[in-house]
């Protein structure tokens, strides 16, 4: 094993590539305007399930009359992938690999959340005894996203794992608790973002103005 190869140049190469990668990924949520995209996608998901909570308690919306509710969630993808565009999403990720993953994560999750959606229709079970399964959902993805993002998004988890409960004990509501326990946290992401915005851009809002100073070049300037 060469020198460059040992354990702890290996953490250090590490340290310093992850470090880069998320003061991207910072720039790129600035540039991008994340903060306005969590807001829409939260308020969007929200109404999605106030519209689903009227058809099952206001309605009594039950099998086989699926169509009301494919067409609202089908459409929520929409509109949550038209306002994601429409805020400044650019769906590029060659710049920043991290983003590819994200995006593939994200896109496994609502498949997920779709295949639960299926298997309560094929077990013959009421609209939508599995609901709280989705929290659960929802929690795995943000404690995967914990691990490649900020440690901050445990707190998340944590909260949609106490939405799954409460949609456990309170299933006539659960589908406000759920959209309310998604719009606590992509809200609070919004908010988050928006007040960091220009701090994560710089002043001149470029590369270097942000870009931390490795150690190698720390003791090349100190030799010139």
């Amino acid at each position: 094993m060469s020198p460059a190869d040992s354990p702890a140049n290996l953490a250090e190469r590490y340290r310093l590539l992850r470090h880069d990668t998320l003061e991207e990924f910072e720039r790129t949520a600035a540039r991008e305007n994340y903060w306005l995209i969590y807001t829409l996608l939260g308020w969007t998901n929200l109404l999605a399930c106030a519209v689903s909570h009227y058809f099952v308690e206001v309605m009594h919306l039950q099998a086989p009359n699926y169509g009301p509710f494919v067409l609202l969630w089908a459409g929520q993808i929409v509109v949550a992938l038209g306002a994601t565009t429409l805020a400044g999403g650019s769906w590029k990720t060659a710049h920043l690999p991290l983003l590819a993953h994200v995006n593939r994560l994200c896109t496994v999750f609502v498949l997920l959340c779709w295949n639960v959606a299926v298997l309560n229709v094929l077990l013959g079970l009421p609209i939508f005894v599995l609901l709280p399964a989705l929290a659960t959902l929802s929690s795995f993805m943000l404690l995967v996203l914990s691990m490649m993002l900020s440690a901050r998004l445990v707190v998340a988890a944590l909260a949609m794992f106490v939405t799954g409960s409460l949609m456990a004990f309170y299933p006539r509501i659960g589908f406000l608790l759920y959209g309310a326990g998604w719009l606590l946290v992509l809200q609070t992401a919004g908010v988050i973002f928006f007040r960091k915005r220009r701090c994560w851009l710089g002043e001149s809002g470029g590369h270097d103005a942000i870009r931390p100073v490795r150690r190698g070049e720390q003791h090349a300037a100190g030799r010139s």
